[in-house]
């Protein structure tokens, strides 16, 4: 796969959507137009009716060529600059994090509709690591009866597994991860109780809900230096982080609105110096939590 070959599906699937589109407006309007002398308000529901089932035929009839660009991004894109800092690399754009890992930390609501893809495992200076984009929702019926829908999480989790295993849960929610974290009861393998706590520092405070089965074991990883670590990174992120030590794993959530690894839309030629920059920025997210908690050093090991 070169560049050139993206190019080339960018252009067939934004010609392909062009000529839709105009077929599907015309369509539009000469229906609206004969119907403008009988009634004018009509003319426009109808015209604007036939207008949305055009574009529900657009999405199918450039279906093929959507996946085609897609797939030729990701190949050139996404995967060949994964690779070229990771090892033992697998990516399924296709496939996502399963919700049963999430519902097994105790720690998230997967809510009533789950979706996630782009998972992408691999090793990072000796750390093992699998993360994925997540849209989690929920469904409510307002006062009407009519059923809703509202995103509680869109973003990232990843899962970082280093050789020491710890004998308990700390828990970092920042304070606007949102309704995506579940407040802690009892573990439902152990049975202990997940305590809320605090630390020395007013600021670490204020930034996070702070759970722990063991405040003395708790403190043995906050020592001064990863909790000021770990708030350079939460408040990077506009405090929209989760943060769980769960047995020999480290939990991220990053709840920042966003889908990543998407290719750009097909109106004009992809610009390939930043396209590759703005993709090394999005695994970048991935090798800070690595390399800023320093999660291949000694702390993190037996």
């Amino acid at each position: 796969m070169e560049y050139k070959d993206v190019e080339k599906a960018r252009q067939v699937y934004h010609d392909k959507l062009v000529h839709a589109w105009t077929v599907a407006l015309i369509v539009s309007l000469v229906i609206g137009g004969l119907c403008f002398p009988f009634a004018s308000f009509m003319a426009i529901m109808i015209a604007l009716f036939v207008l949305g089932v055009g574009a529900i035929i657009l999405a199918f009839a450039t279906s093929k060529e959507a996946s085609a660009y897609r797939d030729a991004y990701k190949e050139y894109f996404i995967k060949r600059n994964l690779a070229s800092v990771f090892t033992n690399l697998q990516y399924h754009q296709n496939v996502g994090l399963n919700s049963g890992l999430l519902r097994a930390s105790e720690m998230v609501n997967t809510g009533d509709i789950y979706h996630s893809n782009d998972l992408a495992q691999g090793t990072y200076k000796g750390v093992n690591f699998v993360q994925a984009d997540v849209h989690i929702e929920e469904e409510y019926y307002d006062s009407d009866g009519n059923r809703q829908e509202v995103t509680i999480f869109r973003g990232r989790f990843m899962v970082f597994e280093f050789p020491k295993k710890f004998s308990f849960k700390l828990e970092l929610i920042g304070k606007k991860f949102g309704r995506a974290y579940r407040v802690p009861g009892k573990d439902s393998k152990t049975g202990r109780k997940m305590n809320k706590l605090e630390t020395e520092s007013t600021e670490f405070n204020k930034a996070f809900k702070i759970y722990a089965q063991d405040g003395f074991e708790a403190f043995y990883i906050l020592d001064p230096a990863i909790m000021e670590k770990i708030q350079a990174i939460n408040t990077s992120h506009n405090g929209r982080v989760l943060f769980g030590f769960l047995n020999n794993t480290l939990l991220i959530g990053l709840n920042d609105g966003k889908d990543s690894f998407e290719p750009p839309k097909s109106s004009k030629p992809i610009d390939e110096k930043a396209e590759i920059e703005k993709v090394s920025k999005e695994i970048r997210v991935i090798t800070d939590f690595v390399d800023l908690l320093s999660l291949d050093k000694k702390l993190f090991t037996n």
